[in-house]
């Protein structure tokens, strides 16, 4: 571990930084710029997918491909889950392009305030970890398959159409915003 790392045994300041950056749980590797701004808080998940760490300092992706390494993100608040209907990677790519600039708007629109993202943007492929989540939240088999999900508040929000297009997932994405879906139980 070549990176500053606080002693477990030093609690007050153990109870600050759990304060200050919202820590829930351990471990937790949280990458700082040198003027102490948050470049991410998935740093422990990067180093697990990037061993080489040839994406340092792992600046946010404004859409991930769901795993399970990053699925735990999954609990941080509501995340845009947008399921697609191949393990190629092919239609994993194509399903990101169709988000990103949607994703890249409203996460541009709230650093200029100076806020967090209010949502976190993924596709979900065909493995294991995606029919689990299916399952545990118990999402129909339909792909495409446009969700949002709120593990925090057991909330689940779905566009179940034949055909995902960037205007229905602006639309979608606004309503969510604006509290117009009603939400669904998980």
């Amino acid at each position: 571990m070549p990176w500053l790392a606080v002693p477990y045994t030093d609690e007050a300041r153990r109870s600050r930084l759990n304060r200050l950056y919202g820590i829930q749980g351990i471990p937790t590797l949280i990458v700082l710029d040198p003027q102490g701004e948050v470049i991410t808080r998935q740093g422990r998940a990067e180093v697990l997918n990037d061993e080489d760490c040839r994406g340092f300092p792992w600046h946010p992706k404004p859409v991930l491909e769901l795993s399970d390494s990053n699925a735990v993100q999954l609990n941080e608040g509501p995340c845009l889950v947008l399921f697609v209907d191949s393990e190629d990677d092919g239609e994993s790519e194509a399903a990101k392009q169709l988000i990103q600039p949607i994703a890249e708007k409203i996460i541009a629109k709230y650093k200029a305030k100076e806020e967090e993202a209010p949502l976190l943007f993924f596709v979900a492929g065909e493995d294991d970890m995606t029919d689990s989540l299916r399952d545990y939240t118990n999402l129909p088999e339909a792909a495409p398959l446009l969700t949002i999900l709120d593990m925090s508040a057991r909330a689940k929000y779905v566009m179940d159409v034949e055909e995902i297009t960037p205007a229905i997932v602006e639309a979608f994405v606004n309503d969510f915003l604006a509290e117009k879906l009603k939400p669904e139980p998980i």
